[in-house]
């Protein structure tokens, strides 16, 4: 008899316990969601990024060390602006506005390759593996900046690859401290998954969306940041230009 009530008892907690893990925190005022659940209808958003304005093309960079293999000169790539005005390496991310997300990590690769980052500008998710490696015969480094904060400083020689986790979220400022003055990259981590980065026509695509409201984010590493508020409708596609505009 006093084994089947101490049965009872520690069913009763259990109980208790996985109630309590279901029941929203005090705060929260809607579930975590991260993608389009069992039988609702996915949304989508499409838009362009724009530059109006007198676009001067940015100078090329001098290089200062390794001249023989990267050249006197590189590519300035900080604003690159189609014939039409799309602007490319835009960051585009979506934030619900009545509920949470939680976006699953993943791995993204960040190169050093032809004397540059690449790719320039990423976007991922909070809890991802950045590896680093160096397709370039000569030494690089991956100086990594929160704010005034480094997060690491790595030595990368050709043959070196290294793994790290992004654990903070934000805008992280990637450098080259040998004397690499040109070499410029950023990694913004994200709690959302909803984002992606515009093309060379200034265009993004985000799909799989519940239906909802959202703010859009927009940020660019010369041009700074917009933001709006978006409806996003069940089962269609929404369009959004996003304008910056140089004569403000």
């Amino acid at each position: 008899m006093k084994t089947i009530n101490r049965i009872s008892t520690v069913l009763t907690i259990l109980i208790l316990i996985l109630a309590w893990a279901a029941y929203p925190s005090p705060g929260t005022t809607a579930e975590y969601r991260s993608d389009v659940s069992k039988g609702q209808s996915a949304g989508s958003v499409v838009g362009t990024v724009w530059l109006v304005g007198a676009y001067e093309k940015p100078a090329p960079l001098k290089v200062f060390k390794n001249r023989d293999f990267c050249g006197p000169y590189v590519a300035n790539e900080s604003l690159l602006v189609n014939r039409d005005g799309g602007v490319r390496n835009t960051v585009i991310i979506l934030h619900p506005m009545n509920w949470q997300t939680r976006a699953q990590p993943v791995s993204i690769v960040l190169d050093n390759r032809n004397c540059a980052f690449s790719p320039r500008i990423q976007v991922a998710p909070l809890g991802s593996e950045l590896r680093l490696k160096n397709s370039d015969p000569i030494l690089h480094t991956v100086h990594a900046r929160l704010g005034r904060e480094t997060l690491f400083n790595v030595g990368l020689p050709t043959w070196r690859q290294v793994s790290k986790s992004l654990i903070r979220s934000g805008i992280i400022k990637i450098d080259c401290d040998v004397l690499h003055t040109w070499m410029s990259a950023t990694i913004v981590v994200t709690t959302s998954p909803y984002y992606a980065v515009t093309d060379q026509h200034g265009r993004f695509a985000v799909e799989r969306m519940p239906a909802g409201e959202y703010e859009i984010e927009t940020w660019h590493e010369k041009l700074g940041s917009r933001n709006r508020r978006l409806l996003v409708a069940e089962n269609a596609q929404t369009a959004v230009d996003i304008v910056y505009n140089l004569n403000q």
